[in-house]
This record gives C-alpha cells, structure tokens and sequence, in this order.
C-alpha cells in the first residue's frame, strides 16, 4: 500500500490533477462523464467493464464492448466535418473524460460532430490497490520503451472510422472531411491504423497528442498532421524529434507544436502552462484543412 500511495503523487502530473487531489476514490459512478448517443462496434456483454473517478477525472477499464459515443453541434452550427477522438491509458483504461468528451465538447461547440471512442483495453486487476500497483510498475516505464502493441485496438479504431463513413450521410456528415485524433496510447493506436488498415484512406486529416516519437510511421496515407507533446514528457526525451524528421521526408503537411510545460498526459486537465493553449490552437488548425 506503500508504494501505491508513492506513485499516486506521480500520477497526479501524469492525470493533471492540482497539488490538493486526493487519493481516488474509484467511485463507479460514470454519469456526469457520458455524452451523446452510444453506437455500440463491437456488441458483446460489458463483463467486468468499471467507469472509475480518478484525480477528477473518470476512466473506462477492462472494456470489451467497444462503442462510440456522438456527440453533435448545438444551435444549427454543424459545419459538416467531423472527429473521431481516441483517448489514451496505456492501455490499461481509457481516458474517457479529459481526453474524450471534453476534447469532443469543445470540437462540438466549433460546429465538429465529434466520435468518442471507448476501445478495448487489457485486463486490469478490479481491486483499487492491485490497480495502482499495476499501474505503477508499468507506467514508471514510460520513455523506457516501446509502448505496448494491442491490436484490439487498432481493430476497433478501424471499425469506428468505417462506421463513420459509412454512416456520414445519414448524420449530415461530408465523408471527405472526416478526422482523427489520438493521445499517447490512442495516438500509437492512430499510428497502427495509418500501417496497416485500409480504413486510414478515409481520413483527412490526423492529430497525434503526446504519441511516442521514436515511432518513425512505416507506410501507409500520410494525411496532414498536427502535433503536439511537452519538451518534459518522457516520451519526447526518448524520441525526440524522429517522428517529425521522418513524417516531413514524406509531406510537409505538419503542424508541431513543442511545449516548454505541461509534461505527459495534460489533456483537458489546466496545468497552468502554455500546453493548455493546445485544443485551441487544434481547432484553429482544423478551421484551414
């Protein structure tokens, strides 16, 4: 128990939480956190899915029945164009809440109809403590490798950028406008799309939200891109700029934004530096695509 209230301090910067959080409480209570209509991709039974609170926010663990989640301009003022967001989690949950339907809401109030995806995830121990332990040892590896592969995951964001083409004419939707967007693991879930599924062709365009950047993007479209990660996020000090170097040798399409704070993670969460200017500068990237 020890060890597990140690790395809670860490994962407060990892979550964005301020220096007042407190420990989570694991409530199972998701409701304030859900937006819009559920599209279900992957119809199975929910087994031992939790909708957890955690620093503030709230996350999806051990999801089998991947879904996605609509969520549409207010007010008339649908443009047309639209955005399939992937949280991140290491692959452990999915950061449904800041990096999924508060990403999506700001899309929303921009006229983009937004797509939060809820993937699936591995399996993760039910019990609090036992959760934070596993997180512990896997999250201090951050920077230290390659993060992990799930192919469930790719398999799923593949189905949600289908569904969305597909469907884009009943929704009101131009299927030549429609985008992603993916953070950490969900950007290296955006990443394994782009190599290797068809469905990659459909995207306009792609953001990457503090991905690994030792990845180097082995074929596959190479739609415009927009980055943005921390100069502290363990994953730029591993990489550096090879992921940038090695898209711009194949399009100059790129928009990269390198934040002197903000660290890994900071997603929706203020963490009073010029990385919570990001979304905006996001929206205002997509108003020219």
């Amino acid at each position: 128990m020890r060890k597990t209230l140690a790395f809670l301090t860490a994962m407060m910067a990892f979550a964005g939480a301020t220096a007042r959080a407190q420990a989570p409480d694991f409530s199972a209570d998701p409701v304030p956190a859900v937006r819009g209509e559920e599209i279900v991709l992957r119809d199975v039974p929910v087994g031992g899915e939790t909708w957890n609170r955690v620093f503030g926010q709230v996350w999806a663990r051990n999801v089998e029945r991947s879904s996605l989640y609509v969520i549409r301009p207010k007010n008339g003022r649908a443009n047309g164009k639209s955005v399939i967001v992937v949280p991140g989690g290491g692959y452990m949950f999915v950061s449904i809440d800041s990096e999924g339907f508060r990403v999506a809401d700001r899309l929303a109030a921009q006229g983009y109809t937004a797509f939060v995806l809820k993937y699936r995830v591995n399996h993760t121990p039910p019990a609090p403590d036992a959760f934070m332990a596993d997180m512990a040892s896997k999250f201090g590896q951050l920077g230290k490798g390659e993060l992990p592969e799930l192919p469930p995951a790719v398999d799923d964001l593949a189905a949600a950028v289908a569904v969305v083409s597909a469907r884009a004419a009943e929704w009101k939707l131009d299927s030549r406008q429609i985008g992603a967007i993916g953070f950490s693991a969900g950007s290296r879930t955006l990443i394994r799309l782009l190599e290797q599924k068809k469905e990659a062709a459909l995207l306009h365009h792609v953001g990457l939200i503090y991905p690994p950047m030792t990845q180097t993007v082995t074929g596959g479209p190479r739609p415009p891109l927009f980055l943005a990660i921390a100069a502290g996020d363990p994953l730029f000090k591993q990489g550096g700029l090879k992921l940038v170097d090695t898209w711009l040798k194949e399009s100059n399409a790129v928009e990269f934004h390198l934040y002197y704070g903000g660290e890994h993670g900071f997603g929706m969460m203020p963490k009073g530096t010029t990385s919570d200017r990001w979304i905006d500068q996001y929206i205002d990237w997509l108003a020219v695509q």
